[in-house]
């Protein structure tokens, strides 16, 4: 039996792990981390400390396509209506990593009842492949079905959400009282970590990407490259826009910087939820 800890960076994921050392010892755990090759510099530093500091094996999965190549791919940047970095650059590696197993694996998910209605409809253990026999909205999954049915058949793939009904302060109790610290990024005042910058950031993430030269250069040179705008339509408002339609990088950045701009118009109220059965890959 197998223990893999999806891991993101995010301080849930690193509960999770803290919590999984303590239940089965670091030498039966596995962290997988996938790497869509759009992640915060403190963020690759953070996996690979915690991972090494805990004693536990860190296995990375990359795509085939990394973010900033399949937005090329797809002549677009994903959206939270199109959210299809989610499933090729995480859902699709894990299901390619899960199969290459010849053993039952347990998978330990950072996922909160807390953080969504949504989320806290959901159970704190389940199938991991559930979707691929009970489906979604009567539509069950495709991917490599074939595959997943047959290696279901031999094995099995359990999903434990271990801190699914805590709350934010136990989640940094948890971290703090194992003497480690979360994912520097936060304390820059990011509310999100998961990719830099995530399409669904807050405007707060935005503010601050303003002033990380570094992550503001990269999305700038990301929209020249791709040729379109990383922003939803209605990010900012159309006549701060250059074309009258839509804003670039540069626009929106502008846009945030201005005193008036306080409304958060980069996610509603109660967050987004990914919309895919597979949960936990982010935070």
């Amino acid at each position: 039996m197998k223990i893999l800890v999806l891991y993101s960076g995010g301080k849930d994921s690193q509960a999770c792990l803290i919590e999984s050392v303590k239940k089965y010892g670091a030498d039966r755990i596995t962290a997988v981390f996938c790497d869509t090759g759009w992640e915060h510099p403190l963020t690759y530093n953070h996996i690979q400390a915690t991972t090494e500091i805990m004693g536990i094996k860190l296995v990375v999965l990359k795509p085939q396509l990394g973010f900033i190549e399949l937005a090329k791919k797809k002549k677009r940047f994903p959206s939270v209506f199109q959210r299809f970095c989610t499933i090729e650059l995480k859902i699709k590696p894990t299901i390619n990593f899960i199969l290459s197993l010849s053993e039952s694996v347990i998978v330990i998910e950072g996922v909160r009842a807390q953080e969504s209605k949504k989320r806290a409809e959901m159970s704190n253990e389940c199938m991991y492949f559930r979707s691929y026999f009970d489906g979604i909205n009567g539509k069950k999954e495709s991917y490599r079905r074939k595959e997943v049915i047959e290696w279901c058949s031999k094995y099995d793939a359990s999903v434990i959400r271990p801190i699914f009904k805590w709350d934010a302060q136990q989640v940094i109790d948890c971290i703090l009282n194992a003497r480690q610290k979360p994912n520097q990024l936060y304390y820059k005042g990011y509310s999100r970590v998961g990719c830099m910058p995530c399409i669904m950031s807050r405007m707060s993430n935005i503010r601050l990407l303003i002033n990380d030269a570094e992550m503001k250069k990269r999305l700038i040179e990301a929209e020249r490259y791709v040729g379109k705008s990383f922003f939803a339509v209605d990010t900012i408002p159309k006549r701060f826009c250059k074309n009258g339609l839509y804003a670039m990088a540069d626009e929106v950045f502008k846009y945030v910087e201005d005193k008036n701009a306080t409304l958060d118009m980069f996610e509603p109220e109660g967050g987004y939820v990914c919309m895919s059965m597979f949960h936990g890959l982010c935070e």
